[in-house]
């Protein structure tokens, strides 16, 4: 039986290419829905989440912080929403970075998710993707008691979301308290998943030379969200430039098809998302180039009827 078969999960595609660029994000939109997508995510764009990424992950050179008012993220939140009338494509989360251990900070953190949580409810999107939290390579401890406060306040979140009908997945990523396979087994021995699952990004998990198919066979019963996302791994990239070593499906490392496999065996109906970061080509290109091998070599199909 062929994979589309046997596919109970529909695709969607990241707004990433297009919005780390800075490129207009209703074009974009309208190239996903014409494409096949049903789904898309996209950065909540919080100063907080912004915060974050300054403080503790390496980017780079980065200039000034720009002021974000209230009037450019609600138009930022309209543009989203009309897309979706319109063309009939989507929300599937909004990504968003906190630090959660901070015990000062997590009073806003905190009201700052349940607030995008009530958001994500209006547009009927089915998910919360929780990044963050202080890497052990911005030379932050990560003892025992790190992880109890790390997982409580991921369930914290959790059973606030799930009150919307929302579940909230926490994601390993370069730069953030869970980077590599022992410190997701860590965390997956405190964390109360009936609360808060995982979302699954392979090529992340590939930068650190975790095994990103092993570690979907083994937590995949917590999985409520996928990334498909490939990677060329090379040990001499440092800092930004490992950003710049993700690349269309099928272009790096990331066992593509195990991954897939397993999430087809375990009757994974969740969504999975592709994504890349800033594209080394047009964010069109890239896109097309990763939809003919989701099609093409794997074999599925962006909207499964069984889905």
């Amino acid at each position: 039986m062929t994979r589309s078969a046997r596919q109970k999960f529909s695709i969607g595609y990241h707004l990433n290419s297009w919005d780390l660029t800075g490129q207009p994000l209703r074009p974009a939109l309208d190239f996903l829905a014409r494409k096949g997508f049903s789904w898309f995510e996209i950065l909540a764009f919080t100063s907080l989440s912004d915060q974050f990424a300054r403080k503790y992950m390496q980017l780079g050179d980065l200039p000034p912080p720009g002021v974000t008012t209230d009037t450019d993220i609600l138009k930022r939140y309209a543009l989203l929403s009309e897309a979706q009338s319109d063309l009939g494509i989507r929300l599937s989360s909004l990504y968003v970075n906190a630090t959660f251990v901070n015990p000062v900070l997590w009073e806003h953190e905190r009201a700052c998710l349940i607030s995008l949580a009530r958001i994500l409810k209006g547009f009927g999107a089915p998910v919360l993707v929780l990044g963050g939290g202080p890497s052990e390579a911005s030379g932050n401890q990560h003892r025992p008691d790190d992880y109890k406060a790390f997982c409580r306040a991921l369930e914290d979140i959790g059973r606030r979301t799930a009150d919307l009908g929302i579940a909230t997945v926490y994601h390993p990523h370069l730069d953030t308290f869970i980077e590599r396979r022992e410190q997701l087994d860590r965390m997956m021995d405190e964390l109360d998943t009936r609360h808060a699952g995982l979302c699954i990004d392979p090529a992340h998990l590939a930068q650190t030379h975790s095994d990103p198919v092993d570690a979907l066979r083994t937590y995949v019963s917590a999985v409520r969200y996928m990334h498909l996302k490939d990677t060329k791994v090379d040990d001499s990239l440092v800092g930004p430039e490992r950003y710049a070593a993700f690349c269309e499906l099928g272009a790096g490392v990331v066992d593509l098809p195990g991954l897939v496999d397993v999430l087809i065996d375990a009757d994974y109906d969740g969504l999975a998302i592709v994504e890349l970061d800033a594209s080394q080509k047009t964010a069109e290109q890239s896109a097309e180039e990763s939809i003919a091998y989701l099609t093409g070599t794997l074999g599925l199909t962006l909207n499964p009827a069984q889905a």
